[in-house]
């Protein structure tokens, strides 16, 4: 469950925003960077610490699937595109992006990139702040990875995903008392 609600919220940080409420000039990359994130039809995450996969996602825009690690059982997530902006606004008031700078402008697996760096308020530790970097392809201004320290990061692709086969039952939910 950790690394479900760890994925959902960085893939929360990555959508759209509604109000250019952001008083920081240099954060305007990195937001129309996350607008063009939340625009594709079909998304793969993976978040790694030390080259472990710990889990995966596919956004689809009626739902994610998601998974720990490479081997385990993909879940549905009812969680379409118009849930996943309402979160992202959500994340982004609360979490705004600062002390951003870059482009820092590097090749990677053969492609352009300009890596950004910026600091969010980190909601498991209120009063501190987290430092990331996103990567954003230089021709279509699409994030590529997003760095969230020494040693973990996600990959971003984009693509023609559909669905993953042999996807587990939903569990049962417990009655509330």
């Amino acid at each position: 469950m950790r690394f479900l609600s760890a994925g959902l919220l960085v893939t929360s940080a990555l959508l759209p925003i509604s109000s250019p409420a952001h008083s920081d000039p240099a954060c305007e990359p990195l937001i129309k960077a996350m607008r063009a994130f939340s625009e594709q039809p079909s998304i793969r995450q993976s978040t790694y610490d030390k080259d472990t996969l710990l889990m995966q996602s596919i956004s689809l825009k009626d739902a994610m699937y998601v998974r720990q690690g490479g081997d385990s059982s993909w879940r549905k997530v009812p969680f379409d595109l118009d849930k996943r902006k309402q979160m992202a606004e959500q994340a982004l008031k609360s979490m705004p992006p600062s002390d951003c700078s870059g482009p820092r402008a590097e090749m990677r697996d053969g492609v352009a990139i300009n890596i950004y760096s910026y600091k969010q308020p980190n909601p498991m530790k209120p009063g501190e702040f987290t430092s990331s970097s996103l990567w954003i392809g230089r021709a279509d201004g699409l994030p590529r990875r997003m760095v969230l320290s020494d040693t973990s990061y996600q990959s971003i692709e984009y693509g023609a995903f559909s669905a993953p086969e042999n996807v587990a039952a939903p569990r049962e939910r417990r009655p509330s008392r």
